[in-house]
């Protein structure tokens, strides 16, 4: 009887630092995603053109390991990224923040494709209407028709 409940005191002390194992890595898999999706949100300061995620410098590798450190600490991605912000200006961000005069950036692209469908629409509607089958007489000065009345005249003659 004792036997037993020894073996089930061991599988359920397994179990459970299974369960606390899975767990832990569930937790570091999430973090390092978050962790990877703020870095692909920073560009390198050293030279201004990738990512940190992709550039391989001394700047970006401190940049990724305060990313990784303050994720572990618990901390938003929104008061991860204000603080590089604060620490390197806007600059930093990959993508500027839908803010003030930026907002134009997220804006524009979806106003130029509304104004051009509906160019693009009065352009086909006007391609498809009727043209009028006859052309309206041209009005002729009256001194004009008899100067072209003559010419004719002089030229059967």
């Amino acid at each position: 009887m004792q036997h037993k409940r020894h073996y089930r005191t061991g599988i359920l002390i397994i179990l459970a630092l299974v369960w606390g194992a899975i767990a832990f890595a569930a937790d570091s898999a999430q973090d390092d995603k978050k962790a990877r999706e703020i870095e692909n949100n920073l560009i390198a300061p050293c030279c201004w053109t990738q990512p940190v995620s992709e550039h391989y410098s001394e700047v970006a590798e401190k940049i990724r390991t305060e990313v990784r450190q303050m994720v572990a600490a618990g901390k938003s991605r929104d008061e991860i990224l204000d603080y590089f912000v604060a620490q390197y200006g806007e600059r930093i961000l990959a993508a500027p923040r839908a803010k003030g005069f930026n907002s134009l950036v997220y804006i524009l692209p979806w106003l130029a494709l509304a104004l051009g469908g509906w160019l693009l629409l009065l352009l086909i509607k006007k391609m498809r209407s009727p043209v009028p089958a006859t052309v309206p007489p041209t009005v002729l000065d009256s001194r004009y028709a008899d100067a072209v009345e003559r010419e004719i005249r002089d030229l059967d003659e």
